[in-house]
């Protein structure tokens, strides 16, 4: 059995027996904030590309673009764990 396989089945223990609960207001307002999030970090990813480019006009040397990656993984994550809180809350209603 896999981490998030034993994850899910203790937590839908857990929601079954009616001991994970959590209020509508507070999910909601978790899930606006890491939408919010999402958006700071691909701000940002699009601030880092026009450096990047700035900086390989003016000079030879290399990038940031694994920065860009990473900025890019992590809003990815970020946007799923807002869509597992999306299905979590509708579940609960």
């Amino acid at each position: 059995m896999s981490k998030d396989d034993l994850i899910n089945e203790v937590m839908n223990s857990l929601k079954e027996q009616g001991y994970l609960m959590i209020t509508d207001d507070f999910i909601d307002h978790l899930i606006i904030t890491l939408h919010a999030n999402v958006t700071a970090i691909n701000s940002l990813i699009e601030i880092v590309e026009v450096e990047n480019k700035l900086l390989a006009l003016r000079c030879a040397i290399p990038t940031g673009s694994r920065q860009v990656d990473s900025l890019k993984g992590l809003s990815t994550r970020i946007a799923e764990i807002a869509f597992n809180v999306e299905g979590v809350r509708d579940e609960q209603r």
